[in-house]
């Protein structure tokens, strides 16, 4: 049985977040790890499961450069979690 993956990916640190330092103003999921943004490393790790058809990523753009072998869909950042996980389940249903 084939899947949609949602990636909450719309975190962005404010000054007071350990973060912060990190992020240069984006997402967290932009933050490099070991050569690349974290949120590459779970679409790398996506792309490998078999029962993930396409990929919903809520919070960034496709200017982010996210590369992926599966269908990548944008959403952008409903303000919050909430919000993003019901948008995300719902474009998961119209795909």
């Amino acid at each position: 049985m084939k899947m949609n993956a949602i990636v909450l990916a719309g975190g962005i640190p404010q000054p007071n977040d350990p973060l912060y330092a990190y992020s240069k103003g984006d997402s967290k999921a932009l933050i490099d790890v070991a050569g690349k943004p974290m949120v590459q490393w779970v679409v790398d790790a996506l792309n490998e499961a078999k029962s993930v058809d396409q990929i919903i990523v809520i919070g960034l753009s496709q200017k982010t450069g996210l590369v992926s072998e599966k269908p990548i869909h944008y959403i952008s950042n409903q303000g919050r979690m909430l919000a993003n996980i019901v948008i995300g389940s719902e474009k998961s249903l119209e795909l």
